[in-house]
């Protein structure tokens, strides 16, 4: 029968060259008029990745030898495409965005995701209304997105459309609010709010399939409304994996 004089105390080996950093606080960004991401639990850092990969060539995963020589590994690891060690890094986030948002963001299948269900409770009264100066028009020369920056400045149109679409939203919620009190099931209910309404969702991802969601969501044809979202990511995540960002922003983005 083991005793507690028989348990040998494991003593976890701490990084030497690699920076680390603590969340004891939660880490919170905030984002459009009602949206946030906050960083709520991560596992792993840059030291995770050159752990994974030195295990490849049977190498001491710590050798303390050269002050640079993890960022030179990660470096060469991102520069050269040998993204699997990537993947011992974790994130989850809790994000509150437009509908709208989430949807383009749910197209990217390698997170998972749990978002808040509109069938089990009421959504609160939270619309996203963009400002005036991002309305801007239609693309010429791309079907899928806008050009904000006009010669023309802000135009009755920009105007017209924020009272119209603010007024939209809020007579939309009411009639919600009102067939809810009146016993119409929340499901049916629902179809009364527009792709502004926010939700909300836990959504958990690698350090490869982000950089690939950053890459794209970073990029200047994305859509304005996800693309900040990504930047408070971004934020976020670099300085738990300094060395990976830094060679990422250099040879991928």
């Amino acid at each position: 029968m083991m005793t507690t004089s028989d348990i040998i105390p494991v003593t976890t080996p701490t990084a030497v060259n690699v920076p680390t950093v603590s969340l004891d606080t939660i880490l919170t960004r905030n984002v459009l008029d009602h949206g946030f991401v906050r960083l709520v639990d991560h596992m792993g850092d840059d030291l995770s990745i050159v752990r994974s990969a030195r295990v490849s060539y049977n190498a001491e995963w710590r050798t303390g030898e050269d002050e640079g020589k993890d960022e030179k590994l990660i470096n060469y690891l991102i520069r050269n495409r040998h993204t699997s060690p990537l993947e011992s890094v974790q994130f989850q986030f809790d994000v509150k965005a437009p509908i709208f948002v989430f949807r383009q963001w749910h197209r990217h299948r390698t997170w998972s995701y749990n978002e808040v269900s509109a069938r089990y409770s009421e959504l609160p009264e939270e619309i996203y209304i963009p400002k005036t100066e991002h309305v801007g028009i239609q693309s010429k020369d791309n079907k899928q997105m806008r050009d904000i920056a006009q010669e023309a400045g802000i135009t009755d149109v920009d105007l017209e459309f924020i009272r119209s679409l603010q007024e939209h939203s809020e007579r939309g919620f009411k009639e919600y609010q009102f067939f809810i009190k009146n016993g119409v099931p929340r499901e049916l209910a629902r179809l009364f709010l527009g792709m502004n309404t926010y939700s909300h969702m836990f959504a958990s991802v690698d350090l490869h399939n982000l950089f690939h969601f950053l890459k794209l969501r970073l990029h200047s044809h994305a859509q304005m409304e996800i693309r900040v979202y990504a930047e408070a990511i971004l934020d976020l995540i670099e300085p738990i994996v300094p060395f990976a960002v830094k060679a990422w922003k250099e040879h991928v983005l």
